[in-house]
């Protein structure tokens, strides 16, 4: 394993780069493209679009490269200081076998990503050493109207330009008041632009109560078992265990309770359950109050056997708003303070 690369702290008057490692929308919905950069244009930032609309049809091979090319070019770019991912998808594993990763170590930098982008998460710690972000994309948070959810934006500044030296990097991670997972279709935009509709957040929920540190990993549950076998797993002993489940098989659709059973066994199946220290499970999609309870009961009966702390319901995963969170860093658990802590800077000064 190789040692760990924190990256430099997003200052004011930096460049963001968005990519696509995934799904290539970014010609289909060029409004959220557009509303996302000139909302970070507003918020003192310059923006990059690094994006190709058209990838070369002569094999598969030839497009993963070219998408590829895409995330090197970034991470190439030193005037380039953080990168965030425009959207998830399916095919984010592609890129996994292509991507430079000793490139990738000589230039490292902010990479912020959530869903199928996990994958890459982990192949960038296992590859190239780098911590990354599980947070907000371009074309979902950021393109929010008319802006993003506060909580989601004000954790994103905070946990990125979080200045070391005065310990603003090690903090109590935020709970959101309020929460929405309506889902509006991009494609009738601009005719349906409207804030989406908030409710009350069921806020944080101590599963099973505790204590433990550990380092955080994990992501969205299904790209996790993607990487079983592959030379981009990394090792669960004395981690937290971040869990949060994808939409379904439309974007309108929850990720069926079967699967998730199925998805849950196969980690019993690796020992995931018996090395952790601690989980953490994302505020859920689209579940109704009964699907969440029945969901949060069967990581209860897969970690029985086990002692370690469970919190549910917290602000990261397919609904909004969503933390900022800093993965590959020491955290502590902590029902009696009822607290998710960060304990180690994040970014660098």
């Amino acid at each position: 394993m190789l040692d760990p690369i924190t990256p430099k702290a997003l200052r004011k008057g930096d460049t963001i780069a968005f990519v696509a490692p995934s799904s290539r929308i970014n010609h289909i919905f060029p409004l959220r493209i557009q509303r996302a950069k000139q909302f970070l244009e507003s918020q003192g930032f310059q923006v990059k679009d690094i994006f190709s609309p058209s990838l070369p049809s002569t094999s598969l091979r030839a497009s993963v490269e070219a998408r590829a090319e895409e995330v090197h070019s970034a991470f190439r770019d030193d005037t380039i200081h953080a990168i965030v991912c425009c959207i998830g998808g399916l095919t984010a594993n592609e890129l996994l076998p292509y991507l430079d990763y000793d490139l990738i170590r000589a230039h490292p930098k902010i990479f912020v990503g959530s869903s199928d982008i996990t994958l890459i998460h982990y192949a960038l710690r296992a590859g190239a050493g780098l911590r990354t972000f599980y947070g907000p994309s371009a074309i979902t948070q950021l393109a929010e109207y008319p802006a993003p959810l506060d909580f989601t934006w004000t954790n994103f500044v905070a946990t990125l330009m979080a200045d070391p030296s005065d310990g603003s990097s090690q903090r109590s991670l935020p709970r959101a008041l309020e929460y929405t997972d309506e889902f509006l279709d991009f494609g009738c935009e601009p005719d349906n632009l409207r804030p989406r509709v908030l409710q009350p957040a069921p806020g944080w929920k101590w599963l099973r109560g505790g204590q433990c540190e550990g380092n955080i990993v994990g992501g969205c549950l299904p790209s996790i078992l993607q990487l079983f076998g592959t030379a981009w797993e990394l090792s669960y002993k004395g981690k937290v265990l971040l869990l949060e489940l994808p939409d379904g098989p439309t974007l309108k659709s929850a990720w069926p309770l079967s699967l998730v059973r199925w998805n849950l066994g196969d980690l019993a199946t690796r020992g995931v359950w018996r090395d952790v220290v601690g989980v953490v499970l994302g505020r859920t999609y689209l579940y109704s109050a009964e699907e969440t309870a029945e969901w949060e009961s069967m990581v209860l009966e897969f970690a029985e056997e086990f002692e370690f702390p469970i919190l549910s319901g917290v602000d990261v995963g397919h609904t909004d708003p969503m933390l900022t969170l800093p993965l590959d860093t020491l955290c502590r658990l902590d029902s009696d303070k009822d607290e998710w802590r960060i304990l180690e800077d994040v970014v660098l000064s």
